[in-house]
């Protein structure tokens, strides 16, 4: 997910939430500058001047240079590098981890949050252990029953279709340190 500022003041409307008797802003925020917008979901937002809030990068049709400064009221303060489409499953992006998985840790020391950080699931993963050494034990979405091993030097892949997977926890007792690489495909899901 991606990070937005509301940003209702602009070069060309001014300071509209100034308070005229004191030339000062406002300071009763009920007074604050708002407005409604929807969402590609077509969810309606209420959009307070200055606020921050995570969605898709479809917001970013109404941020600079995608506008022109006189018409943004949207700053991207986080780009997450996703794509918005109005057609769903266009709205992949790649993302790729590297874990130090070190021998005598456990699921809870090595947790790649994908559903938390991405804002979807990813739809294709490819897990590479690139350890000389030993296998490393590898549970998907926080199922005890849906955990395997991965040995040294393979990799697992999971193919579009196969399944969603919004959480990988591993866990090393194999007697020597372990490298994961990740690679994945996440669908970035709007919010509003």
């Amino acid at each position: 997910m991606s990070k937005f500022r509301v940003k209702l003041n602009n070069l060309k409307q001014g300071n509209l939430d100034l308070d005229p008797s004191t030339q000062g802003l406002v300071s009763d925020p009920s007074l604050q500058r708002t407005i409604l917008v929807p969402g590609p979901k077509g969810i309606r937002r209420q959009l307070r001047d200055g606020e921050e809030f995570e969605d898709c990068n479809y917001w970013k049709q109404f941020a600079y240079p995608q506008v022109s400064q006189e018409e943004s009221f949207i700053e991207v303060v986080e780009d997450d590098g996703s794509v918005y489409s109005s057609i769903p499953e266009e709205n992949n992006f790649p993302r790729v981890y590297t874990l130090n998985v070190d021998d005598g840790t456990s699921y809870e020391d090595n947790v790649v949050n994908i559903l938390q950080d991405n804002g979807g699931f990813a739809k294709f993963v490819q897990i590479h252990n690139f350890s000389s050494g030993g296998s490393v034990r590898v549970k998907i979405n926080s199922v005890n029953n849906a955990v395997f091993d991965l040995e040294q030097g393979s990799i697992q892949q999971f193919n579009s279709g196969d399944m969603s997977i919004g959480k990988l926890q591993f866990h090393n007792e194999s007697g020597t340190n372990s490298t994961i690489q990740i690679i994945l495909s996440v669908i970035s899901t709007p919010k509003s």
